[in-house]
């Protein structure tokens, strides 16, 4: 259900070591390079090690870590980690369980098919505010873009 594979690493050279080390399988070093990365705020090392901890490659599996590299990534615009946040509060791994926050970022990362699927499971009361809550999120990431 998760959004395997790594992301382009084009935008930051330092990711290409981080690259070829995921590459030739050594993981512990392509996380390490990833982390140094995703520190700094560079989105697709924050998704690239977010896989690696949620799937524990390289790095021992941990759901609270992944959450929070792919959330840091999320609040930045990447689909990819929005969806896997929306993932993550769908099944409660790393985070609690919370289908609207789930809705709200399948939302935000245009997953309809996921929105469709867990609205089924949904209130009509939750449906609206998880709505509410992807539209206000939208509204402020876009103004804070055009700053």
């Amino acid at each position: 259900m998760f959004a395997l594979g790594l992301a382009c690493a084009a935008d930051h050279p330092e990711l290409d070591a981080g690259d070829e080390a995921y590459s030739a399988e050594n993981y512990e070093k392509a996380a390490a390079l990833y982390r140094k990365d995703a520190e700094l705020g560079v989105i697709s090392a924050q998704v690239n090690l977010a896989v690696m901890t949620m799937d524990g490659i390289g790095v021992p599996q941990d759901f609270q870590q992944a959450a929070k590299w792919f959330l840091k990534a999320a609040e930045q615009g990447n689909a990819e980690a929005q969806y896997n946040i929306g993932v993550l509060y769908q099944e409660g791994k790393g985070l609690a369980k919370n289908p609207v926050e789930a809705a709200k970022w399948f939302h935000i990362a245009n997953a309809f098919t996921s929105v469709e699927n867990i609205e089924k499971t949904m209130t009509p009361e939750q449906i609206a505010e998880s709505r509410k809550l992807a539209a206000e999120w939208m509204e402020n990431y876009k103004k804070s873009k055009s700053k």
